[in-house]
């Protein structure tokens, strides 16, 4: 009786937080693709495979960092603005989380989909220094073809 009681637990808790995983992949596949800053000069181009996240930086109208990252929290090599650097990214929940190491300077994003679908949200917190996070909103576009 008792493994009965176990098992039905177990699967009404499965159950319970099926939906929540559920919503949570569907948040990390809509967080791919191009994002225009509103009323910036910024965008990002985010795009997964097997190995990982793929990432473009966009500031005016250049690329300022091209790069992909594994998403288990390592370092990743990488040139930003033509500066050495070093960026581990992972997934916190829907949330996409970039952790950005140039010299001392130490900056965390986290990329999120607001309710909308179609604009999201960049919270970007300096770990060094000032520690005053900033929120940025972007909405889908096609960075090639936005006005500069």
């Amino acid at each position: 009786m008792k493994t009965l009681m176990y098992t039905i637990a177990t699967f009404a808790t499965l159950a319970a937080f099926s939906p929540a995983l559920a919503d949570t992949q569907s948040d990390r596949a809509s967080l791919i693709g191009s994002w225009i800053q509103n009323g910036g000069k910024h965008a990002w181009v985010i795009d997964t495979n097997a190995d990982g996240v793929h990432m473009t930086q966009i500031e005016g109208s250049a690329p300022v960092a091209d790069f992909q990252c594994n998403l288990k929290g390592q370092d990743c090599e990488v040139k930003i603005n033509g500066h050495k650097a070093k960026v581990s990214m992972y997934y916190n929940g829907a949330a996409l989380v970039q952790v950005e190491t140039i010299g001392d300077a130490i900056v965390k994003r986290r990329f999120s989909i607001l309710p909308s679908g179609n604009s999201m949200k960049v919270e970007v917190t300096p770990m060094t220094g000032r520690l005053q996070t900033e929120e940025l909103e972007f909405e889908r576009g096609d960075v090639a073809t936005r006005k500069k």
